[in-house]
Formats: C-alpha cells, structure tokens, sequence
C-alpha cells in the first residue's frame, strides 16, 4: 500500500504578525497537503527542541503572604516579593530569611528534605500564605494561611511537607486546527475534557539554560485525523496545570503527516 510522508520542519524563529513562542501559527496552503475519502490521515509530532530558560521564581511564582497574630488578637499581615530567577533550595531558604526573620525564620533538612520553619517571637502567632503557583517551594498549602510554632522545645518548630523547585514538569503541546473523530483526554482544566494535546514533553530534568531534546520513539503521540487538507496549524504550549508558557524560548518541531489509502475489507456473502 502506498502512503504520501509529508516531513514538517518548523521554527518558532520565523514568526508573522502576532505569533509568539507560546503561540505560533504556520501556513502551508500552497503546498496541497489533500485527503481524499478514500484515504486516511495521520499526524504525528515527531520532536521538540527548547532551552530551558523557564525561571521558578516568575511574575507569578515570586509573591507570598504573612499574617501576624498578636496575643492582644490583632493582625497585621504582610505581602513580599521575590526577585524573579533560578533559585536552588539554599538560594531560597536564604532570600525568605532576609526578607522575613523579624517573624520566622526557616532550616532546610536534607535528609528529609523538609523545611524547618520557627516563628521567632513567642507572643506572636506566624501564619504564612504561600500561592498555588510557589507553595512546592514552601512545602505548604497553597492560598491558606499556614500556622508556624515557636520552637519550644528542641529547637523545632513546624515541618513543611517536601519541598519541590520546580514549578512545573510538562510542556504540553497542543495543535489547534485538527478535526479527529477521537480527541484526547485530560484534565489539566481541573476536570475531564476533550482536548488538543499532541504531545507532552519532560523537562522537569534538563539542566537550567540546557537543551531539552525530546523524541517520540515509539510515535504515542501519532493521532489519525479526518480533515480533508490541511492549510495550516496553531501550536499552543502550556504546563501541566493550563498555564500558558510565557516565557518559552524559541523551539524547532518536526512532524510528519502519512496519508495512504483505506483497507476495505470485504464482508463475506
């Protein structure tokens, strides 16, 4: 059976009015990518290629929270600001003591890889309220205001849970403008949908400023679509938690199309 291969090689280099890295539009209408009906179709994102230049602590990651209860039962509470960047465990534990040691203070344990957190006035109740956007760094709930003791005794305070630098793990690939009888599932909405995504990529263990270099080798991500030509293709990139990707550097994809013809079997008489 014969098939058409059509081997895309795309840029997020070469853009066109308002395409950006996150979201970026090709046109390809000159070139006759056609599908008759008694063809099939099949597209696969075959790689990507990125640095990852993505900061933990960003526009959205860098705010927090702390409340003050004085044994009088007034509140004062607090805003702080991080300054955007890489930040490793050290960096971090450093910046919020600098910035809140009048209130707490915070030890990371390596061994547990917990934060040890110690409020530093006995007569004052600490509350800190990280976002749903840093509180893996934190190690606490997001958007509450998380109670902080006063080391009474052996120098304890309060453990967090463990501590995760990364704010988020997955590029996801989503490719708008593809009819498929089958859509894919997720819930990255917070609720089981119908999406676009047409692959999902690893970078939780690239280095920082290293090149993240994925393949889909066994093509998982191959989809069979029903759309009788293809003029065009939108690529959108968010994480794994919906969030566009801002802040995404320029990337180089390859994808093939396969078009070849239907097996028609023939029903015995």
């Amino acid at each position: 059976m014969t098939e058409q291969v059509h081997n895309l090689y795309i840029t997020s280099t070469n853009k066109s009015g308002n395409d950006t890295n996150y979201n970026y539009n090709i046109y390809f209408s000159n070139y006759g990518i056609n599908i008759a009906p008694d063809e099939e179709a099949y597209i696969n994102l075959q790689s990507f290629q990125s640095l990852n230049t993505f900061y933990n602590i960003n526009s959205s990651s860098k705010g927090f929270s702390v409340k003050i209860t004085t044994d009088q039962d007034i509140n004062f509470t607090y805003n702080f600001s991080l300054d955007e960047g890489n930040y490793n465990i050290f960096e971090f534990r450093d910046a919020i003591n600098n910035l809140c040691s009048d209130y707490f203070t915070i030890e990371y344990n390596e061994k547990k890889n917990k934060f040890n957190y110690k409020a530093t006035d006995v007569n004052n109740t600490v509350y800190i309220k990280p976002s749903i956007y840093n509180y893996k760094y934190f190690g606490l709930r997001p958007d509450v205001f998380n109670e902080i003791s006063y080391p009474y005794t052996n120098n304890i305070g309060t453990y967090s849970n463990i501590i995760n630098m990364n704010n988020f793990s997955l590029i996801v690939i989503k490719v708008i403008g593809l009819i498929e009888q089958n859509k894919t599932l997720d819930n990255f909405n917070t609720s089981i949908s119908r999406g676009d995504v047409c692959a999902l990529v690893n970078r939780q263990d690239t280095l920082i400023n290293g090149l993240i270099n994925w393949s889909d080798i066994n093509k998982t991500f191959r989809k069979k679509i029903c759309n009788t030509e293809l003029n065009s293709l939108n690529f959108i990139f968010t994480d794994e938690f919906n969030n566009i990707l801002y802040e995404l550097n320029d990337w180089l994809i390859t994808l093939s199309i396969v078009i070849k013809k239907k097996l028609f079997i023939q029903e015995k008489q």
